[in-house]
This record gives C-alpha cells, structure tokens and sequence, in this order.
C-alpha cells in the first residue's frame, strides 16, 4: 500500500459570533478576499488551464506556483475558493513548510491543533502520516467535517499537500453545503435558520484519554448557527457535520439527532454534492470549511 504522509495547516476565520477566545489560538481581523476584484483577472492572467469538477463545486487550476503568487493574487484566490468550495493544484514541489506558513498567513491566524501532530519548527502546521495513525472508528456516513468546527474561532480555509501518495486509495471527498441549503425545502430552512449547534472536541478528549497524548492548550466546546453564511460569496449553507456537532440546542434530543441524522444522511449520499480529488506527489488543495465538508 505504501505511506501517506501530508501537511496540513487552517486558516482561522473571521466571521463567526463565538468570541470566547482559545488560548492557543487569535481570531482573524479581517475577511480574506472581501472586496477583492470579483473578475479576479490578476490570479487567471497566470492560470494555463483551467479545469471546473461540477459547475458549481471544485476547480482545478494549472500555471499557478502557490509560493509565488502576489498579494492581489491571493486575495482573488480566497474568493475563487468561497465560491467554488475547492481549489486544487499539481506540481507544488516548491511549497515547503515555510512557503506553506506564509501562504495560509496571508489569509489569517493559523490554527494550532490541539492533538494532531506538529511540525517541529511550525506548530501552525498539521503532519498527516498514516504509518502513524490508528485505523478510522468512523464508518462512511460520521466520518464527514469541516475543520475544527469546535473551536469558537472555527476554520475558513485549509490547506493539504501531499508529499508521499500510497500506491492505492487516499482520495479526499468533499460535499457542497451551498447546494445541501439550496435544496433543503422553505419549511425546513426557516426551522434551520434560527437554531445554534454546539460543535465538540469529544472525539478528541477520547483520544487523549486512551492514549495518553497530551493537547495543546484546551479542548473547546463552542457553538455556532446552523446555517451560516460566507462573508465572501454571502451565500448560505449548512454548518453542522458528524464528527463534531453534538446537539442542535433548541430542539429536544430525539428532533436533533433526526434533524442532524437526516443531514449527515445527505452529505454522505447525494453524489450530486459532491467531488474527489486523486492526490499525486506535490498536489494541494485549498478548501473553504464555511461552506464544506470533507472525509
């Protein structure tokens, strides 16, 4: 099978109303790629072929090297990203860490994981190797996330490169939580607009517990509004996801775990919503955890 070894670092988003900081983690000041070019004709003046996975969701972009992009490049790309969900990219070989820092910096505060491994110099980046990782308790359906959902400043963007692919396997899914919205009914909508979620770090307190692993910093319980809207696109989509939300609050216990059921249901199956990436050597994606999921 061969080994899969990534890193990982998340940009820190701006938008959310939990303001109860972690102490291991700032809030951004500001929305990336708000009121940046909508044409976003500086980032596609490099870009040699473009290729769109689905009309609404995923694109995958050639003649870009992501550590060479200039500010204003940038800040289209943050936009391109809230609007397609993914954006991914081949033959990155000269993103190395620090490259990797410095990119997901000019977006925001990066995140340092409470748990997951670091790098040893830049703690903002995640090290992602399966040699080192214990078999998945988690079955196709409550495998499905966004980021960090937990934390009270949860993640805008992430960003995954791929140094070791395994002979076989290792695609990363994503699902579309503008078109899960979309398609929910009028009804259901206005029951899901005025509601909160509380997303948790159990997954991973559990994880500490059996294994002895010391965290960093605190292990968070937040809560966030079920249906959030991008900053950037002003488009709404559903933030709840199987690994980290516990309760929808205002509902009795047996109506939120039907109504996140039904949610989860629907992420894992509708293959409408969804895209897969096939990781070569040297590819990155960049993703938008306001607005996706991924397993």
């Amino acid at each position: 099978m061969g080994s899969l070894i990534a890193e990982n670092n998340i940009v820190l988003s701006a938008d959310d109303k939990d303001t109860t900081l972690a102490d291991r983690n700032t809030f951004a000041t500001r929305v990336a790629g708000k009121g940046s070019d909508p044409e976003k004709k500086a980032l596609f003046a490099s870009v040699t072929k473009r290729i769109d996975y689905t009309p609404k969701f995923g694109t995958e972009l050639h003649g870009i090297k992501l550590s060479q992009l200039t500010e204003q490049q940038s800040e289209e790309l943050a936009v391109l990203i809230a609007e397609r969900g993914a954006v991914f990219f081949r033959d990155q070989d000269d993103l190395d860490y620090k490259e990797h820092v410095k990119l997901g910096k000019r977006w925001g505060p990066l995140h340092v994981h409470p748990l997951v491994p670091h790098n040893q110099d830049n703690p903002e980046v995640i090290v992602l190797d399966s040699r080192l990782s214990p078999p998945s308790r988690f079955n196709t359906n409550d495998s499905w996330h966004s980021d960090v959902s937990f934390e009270p400043a949860p993640a805008s963007f992430s960003i995954l490169k791929f140094e070791e692919i395994p002979e076989a396997g290792g695609d990363t899914i994503w699902s579309n939580g503008y078109q899960l919205y979309d398609d929910l009914s009028q009804p259901i909508k206005t029951l899901l607009e005025g509601l909160t979620a509380t997303h948790s770090s159990d997954i991973f307190k559990i994880l500490t517990q059996s294994s002895g692993r010391k965290t960093f910093g605190k292990l968070n319980d937040s809560v966030h509004p079920v249906i959030r809207t991008n900053p950037v696109t002003g488009w709404k989509s559903v933030y709840v996801n199987p690994v980290f939300t516990r309760e929808i609050n205002e509902l009795n216990p047996v109506e939120s775990k039907w109504i996140l059921d039904y949610l989860a249901d629907v992420v894992a199956k509708k293959l409408q919503y969804q895209i897969r990436f096939h990781w070569k050597k040297d590819s990155v994606a960049i993703w938008d955890n306001r607005s996706t999921y991924h397993t």
